[in-house]
């Protein structure tokens, strides 16, 4: 069996790990501010291990046929060619992913829907992650920014994003929007606290509705009903799953689509990711890569 050594490059902390027969070994977890030269910070944990076939490596932004467009949260990220310099280093494969696209295939794996053609993927973290899989394929878009949910304009919101442009859902919904709120209203607890203190404070209450808002958006678009729910944010303590179910409910348009609605919160499990750049590399998920090897 090959050795994937799979990269998970999140808005607060990058996690590595080696997946070998399926199972995840040697799990590390940094801080993304901390990494200052991408490249070589590969380099270094490639050279931690043994035997690598190849990378698999997902970042929280935009890329088209393996080259980096656009990381609004890591503009350090913005390497268009970091494959090419990967490899110059390591003489080894690189696959460069969404790092969604990574949980997105690791959570439809765990939870036996590989057979589902339609899914949808909602992941609430430092920012907003969405991924599509319709008619059996994960959508891509023509250049790489299919999906891009954090990034659609909310009418009224004047707030600037950190991809420059003004009102994406991403300033409203998203764990950096959390954290605005809590600084901005002075909660008093600890922030893993927020939604078991304060689940009636009527920003937290904006907060969640504007969630379900651009998700009931995607499903009344896309006529799809079978759902992932993850991310740190939602993994929060008393987060209000229940809530937004009976939100979700209430938004959608006709009774056969409520009857069909599942929904699945997973776990934000550190090696989540990890397994998902591995499930990428092995299912072939490559076509992408150039064949230069």
């Amino acid at each position: 069996m090959s050795r994937v050594l799979g990269i998970d490059i999140g808005g607060t902390f990058t996690r590595y790990g080696i997946v070998e027969n399926k199972f995840v070994i040697h799990v590390k977890k940094v801080y993304t501010k901390d990494i200052l030269d991408f490249p070589n910070f590969v380099k270094d944990v490639f050279d931690k291990y043994q035997n690598i076939d190849s990378i698999s490596i997902g970042i929280p932004g935009v890329v088209y046929k393996n080259k980096i467009i656009s990381v609004p949260n890591v503009k350090l990220l913005e390497i268009r060619n970091l494959d090419d310099e990967i490899y110059k280093l390591t003489k080894t494969k690189c696959i460069i992913n969404r790092d969604v696209y990574l949980l997105f295939s690791n959570d439809i794996n765990r939870l036996n829907l590989s057979n589902e053609k339609n899914v949808l993927g909602f992941y609430l973290g430092t920012g907003l992650g969405n991924a599509i899989k319709m008619n059996g394929n994960i959508i891509k878009g023509e250049h790489g920014y299919a999906a891009e949910l954090g990034h659609i304009p909310i009418i009224g919101n004047t707030r600037k994003c950190s991809c420059g442009k003004i009102g994406c859902a991403e300033t409203m919904i998203s764990g950096k929007a959390l954290t605005e709120i809590y600084d901005s209203e002075k909660l008093s607890c600890e922030f893993n606290q927020l939604f078991v203190k304060y689940s009636l404070h009527p920003k937290i209450i904006e907060f969640i509705d504007n969630f379900i808002m651009v998700i009931a958006i995607e499903i009344n678009i896309l006529d799809i009903t079978t759902i992932i729910i993850g991310g740190g944010v939602t993994n929060m303590l008393n987060f209000p799953k229940k809530y937004i179910e009976e939100g979700l409910l209430k938004q959608l348009r006709t009774d056969n689509i409520r009857k069909q609605l599942k929904i699945y919160f997973v776990d934000d499990s550190p090696i989540s990711s990890i397994l998902g750049a591995s499930l990428i590399i092995n299912e072939g998920e490559t076509n992408e890569y150039s064949n230069r090897l």
